[in-house]
């Protein structure tokens, strides 16, 4: 039989522990990157833009496109890897329950 002051108790557990992750998910920076380092984008674990270096050399006059290109595949990474960071958080999370 179910023990509801037992589910209870879990449920507490599992509202803590998500809280914590949360927090700890706040303080993550993930970072991606193309062409190289000549763009860098970096992602917060709250899933927004904290930061985009651009090099200098690559904002010359008929290169908009391939910037739009640059900029999109590394923040596109930095997002990819921000989300692999959560579900290895989560992983962690779900083995300690």
């Amino acid at each position: 039989m179910i023990n509801p002051f037992e589910m209870m108790k879990n449920l507490q557990n599992i509202q803590a522990q998500a809280e914590e992750m949360k927090k700890k998910l706040s303080q993550v920076r993930c970072t991606g990157y193309a062409m190289g380092n000549m763009v860098e984008a970096v992602v917060t674990g709250d899933m927004r833009i904290d930061s985009l270096k651009i090099d200098p050399s690559l904002m010359k006059e008929g290169q908009e496109g391939l910037l739009e290109v640059l900029v999109t595949s590394a923040v596109n990474s930095a997002f990819d890897n921000v989300r692999a960071r959560i579900e290895e958080e989560a992983r962690k999370m779900g083995a300690g329950l």
